[in-house]
Formats: C-alpha cells, structure tokens, sequence
C-alpha cells in the first residue's frame, strides 16, 4: 500500500526536531542524568514529606515503604552530591514523638537513614502528626544532634550557591491555621500559637530578604488534586498573598501521600507535593495540576544562578519527571 502523503527531506527535518524539542519534564523513566543541571555550580539538596512511619518497628512489613525510600534516599543523595535534606512535616507519623528521648528517633530516624551521604543537616518542617505528639521534643532533639535542625517551630536559612548567589528557605508550621485541626484533641497544643505572629514573621523575613531564589517549606498543600485531603483554603487566603508578593519561586508541601506539581493559572509560584516519604495513595488532576502520580518518592533539587531543576524520584531510584524553572 503506498502512503497517502509523502514527506520532504525538509518536513521530515521538521518533525524530527520537534520530538527532540518535546518538553522533558513530561518525560518519564529512570533518566538519571538529567538529576542535575549541567556544570559544576549546582546546590543540589533533597526534600521529603510524610515519612516517618513505623520503620524499624515495622516487624511485620505491612507498610514497608519508609525503609524502601530510606535506602534510594541515600543513593540519591550520594549521586548528586546532596548538601542538605529538607522536610515538609509528619516526620513522626501517629502521634509524634513523646520526648527527645523517645525510642521513635533510632526507629524512624537514626538508624534508618544511616548512608553517609545523609549526615548532613535537615531542616525540619512540622506536620500535623508532630503536632499531635510533643513539638518541643523535637526541637529539644535539635540541640544535641547534628543533623537534626530545628530551631523553632518555623525558621528561616539561607544558603550560597558554588557562585555566592544567595537562597532562601522559610520554614513554616502550617498546622495552627488549619480549621479542622482544632476539632481534633490530640492537636490541642496548635491552639496555644499567635497565627497572627508567625504571618508577620513571614512577611518581615521575605521583605528583607535579597536572596535571588526564594522558596517556601510548609506540610499542608495550598494546591493538590488528591481526593484525601486537597488543597489547603486557609494556606490559600493567609499566605499566597504573601508568597506572590515578594515573588516565592516554588514552594514544597507534604501531607498528600503522593508526587505532585501543580501551578495554577496566572501565577508564577511552581507548588510541588512529596508526600511519597513512606506510604502512597491515589492521585487526582485539577485544572492547576502538571504533574500527578501515585508513587512513593522524593523530590531533588539542583539549583544554579538562573536556572532550578526539580525531579520526582521513586523508591527504584526512576526519575519520574522533572521541570526546570528559569530565572
């Protein structure tokens, strides 16, 4: 049979390179190479959300998942070289931690992320399940360890790129402006925060900040498509505001157990979920999301002067997908 449309060397030329143009954070499969931007003037870090789960008191495997990703975690972190981990909350799943001495620390922590390439610091965000255990437990632990930071229950740093460019980091503690949190009496201690004060920190923190790169660390989605618990209305209201106003570039959440990347239209701030830290539950798709996949994983990050890359990578160690944002 002959072809109804035969195509000129030229239109062929056309063709091939629109698939080689084709935008890669759509792409998928285990295109490791494409972790961190080219060159040698990267900061490259890790974020994970939701992970503290059962670990080494897991006896009986029924939800193995923090272990798996435990263990890609630190062979990611090897490969590109990780200067720092940074967690979007509910670092201790049920109801947290009872103190700093609490044996949950060696099963969920010390002696499950042991890779060499983990002794780094971690900058700890809070999620609710930390909030339903003993917050100051936690940031009494900072105190005494060395990878374990958490100055406060929200805080910000600051960190320079190979070339002196400048990033920063604010941590927030989301839970205390979450309506229905106040109906649970496990969490009663979030009634005790001045809301109305962390959002001024907020807001005095980003307006003195010269940093080229600015991003936001928080455990409730403002924007997800999971049927479990969605977006965040109250993150929404009190601070996107914020965010678009001293031009947040990215923002990373957890609580969703899934691998997200959402933008909605007419905003410039790229809103990424890696709630994948140990356990993994259906995925949506909403007008706002790019990407959407139910998976355990983690995100990495590598950042030069102009340009991030954030990829989702699973607990194979497949990058899934990835997007670039250009400065």
């Amino acid at each position: 049979m002959k072809l109804k449309k035969q195509f000129s060397v030229f239109e062929l030329l056309i063709i091939l390179l629109l698939l080689v143009a084709a935008p890669l954070s759509a792409q998928t499969g285990g295109e490791k190479q494409n972790l961190l931007l080219p060159g040698n003037n990267s900061l490259n870090f890790l974020v994970i959300s939701d992970w503290g789960r059962d670990g080494l008191n897991d006896v009986n495997k029924k939800t193995p998942g923090q272990l798996k990703v435990a263990k890609q975690f630190g062979i990611t972190a090897k490969e590109i070289e990780a200067s720092f981990v940074v967690t979007c909350g509910d670092n201790f799943h049920g109801k947290g931690v009872s103190s700093s001495t609490d044996t949950l620390w060696f099963v969920n922590f010390e002696n499950v992320y042991t890779n060499q390439s983990l002794m780094i610091p971690w900058y700890i965000a809070l999620g609710n399940h930390d909030n339903a255990g003993n917050v100051e437990g936690e940031l009494e632990y900072a105190k005494n360890s060395k990878r374990w930071i958490q100055p406060a229950r929200y805080f910000s740093f600051t960190k320079a790129l190979p070339d002196s460019t400048e990033a920063l980091f604010v941590i927030l503690d989301s839970s205390p402006f979450i309506e229905k949190h106040y109906k649970d009496k496990e969490e009663a201690n979030i009634k005790t925060q001045r809301n109305d004060i962390q959002v001024k920190w907020c807001d005095s923190v980003l307006s003195a900040s010269k940093a080229k790169w600015k991003f936001a660390i928080f455990h409730h989605p403002a924007y997800s498509a999971s049927s479990t618990h969605g977006s965040t209305k109250e993150i929404q209201t009190t601070f996107i505001p914020i965010f678009e106003k001293y031009h947040i570039d990215a923002c990373f959440s957890g609580h969703d157990h899934d691998l997200q990347h959402s933008r909605p239209e007419n905003s410039k701030i790229e809103y990424f979920g890696v709630g994948g830290g140990s356990q993994s539950r259906s995925a949506g798709h909403e007008a706002f999301t790019k990407y959407s996949f139910s998976s355990l994983g983690f995100g990495v990050v590598s950042l030069t002067q102009n340009k991030m890359r954030f990829s989702f990578v699973n607990e194979k160690g497949e990058q899934l997908y990835f997007y670039d944002i250009q400065k």
